[in-house]
């Protein structure tokens, strides 16, 4: 009897093992196929990521409208109730940034998201961001060493400062002396400046004959640029500027010296301040960014990344122009 009770128990046990190895196996084919599944957002809640996720994002100047677009964006387009962004401001200092983008290091982020405030000088922030094995998205602006990150997302802006040149050559009849106030640290900012250039190669009759670099692109830089402009030359057609901000600046300067209406403005950014200053006869026109859709576009591409997806090493938004015939559009 102790024999037959054996050779049961026995075969009882070797058919449990049996059905274990066989939903084993199974289990391994459904993650197989839920990790390969092509899925964007929500594939990156498979077995390795489960955790919420945390995006670091160092944005250059979070005072300037069109950053904060971009970071309310981001936010928007989280997908997990749990997953989120870590924000640092650089506030324009580009020591501060790489003390930033180091914190978020140590803080075990996922993905980061940077705007270079120097596309040179930001290499040994991101060859760190290599050796912590932490994939970058440089977004807003190209950095001078693209193999260290993964994606660029930026507008075109070398289309936008052809779009000014055009708007204010346009506003000029063709004819006038141009000042630039520029900033080409940045290679965003220095695409936007060769645009203008190119563009206005198209009319001999204009004329660009003072440039100079802000040290930081806000009004507070821009404004005493504009003054040395107003008293070195007596006669300023009109001026190029490199975003919004700037703009304003160059607007108070105009202003104070009673030479706004003679003076034609051009900027990028396409701001809410920037449609305000071209409703107000203030500015001629902006170049229009989509900040929206660069914040959407990171965010989405950092969960691509990590669900291991293939992404386009490089996205560019389109740019437009906003005058005062469509600001109100």
């Amino acid at each position: 009897m102790k024999k037959v009770t054996a050779i049961v128990l026995s075969a009882m046990m070797a058919l449990s093992l049996s059905a274990c190895g066989s939903t084993a196996k199974e289990t391994k084919v459904n993650e197989t196929t839920v990790a390969g599944s092509g899925s964007e957002t929500t594939a990156a809640k498979t077995e390795d990521t489960k955790k919420p996720i945390k995006i670091g994002v160092s944005a250059p100047d979070l005072t300037n409208v069109f950053f904060i677009q971009i970071k309310d964006a981001m936010q928007a387009a989280l997908s997990g109730s749990e997953d989120e962004l870590i924000i640092q401001d650089a506030g324009g200092d580009q020591n501060k940034q790489m003390n930033d983008v180091a914190d978020m290091i140590n803080q075990g982020v996922d993905v980061i998201c940077i705007s270079a405030i120097n596309s040179e000088g930001v290499r040994a922030t991101l060859e760190a961001c290599k050796e912590a094995d932490i994939p970058v998205i440089a977004f807003n602006t190209s950095v001078k060493n693209p193999e260290l990150v993964q994606c660029t997302v930026v507008s075109d802006n070398k289309e936008a400062g052809k779009l000014c040149a055009q708007a204010l050559a346009e506003s000029l009849g063709g004819k006038g002396k141009v000042v630039e106030i520029t900033y080409s640290t940045t290679e965003v900012c220095y695409d936007r400046q060769l645009g203008f250039e190119e563009e206005l190669k198209k009319y001999p009759d204009i004329e660009i004959i003072q440039t100079k670099d802000v040290e930081k692109p806000k009004s507070d830089y821009s404004q005493p640029i504009m003054v040395d402009f107003i008293n070195a030359n007596p006669v300023i057609d009109g001026v190029f500027t490199i975003n919004d901000p700037t703009a304003r600046g160059a607007i108070a300067a105009l202003k104070e010296a009673g030479r706004l209406d003679a003076t034609k403005v051009v900027s990028v950014d396409g701001s809410d301040e920037g449609k305000g200053f071209i409703r107000a006869g203030e500015m001629i026109a902006s170049a229009a960014q989509d900040p929206a859709g660069i914040g959407t576009t990171c965010i989405e591409t950092a969960y691509r990344l990590l669900s291991g997806q293939t992404i386009e090493e490089k996205v560019v938004v389109p740019m437009s122009i906003i005058s005062k015939e469509n600001v109100d559009q």
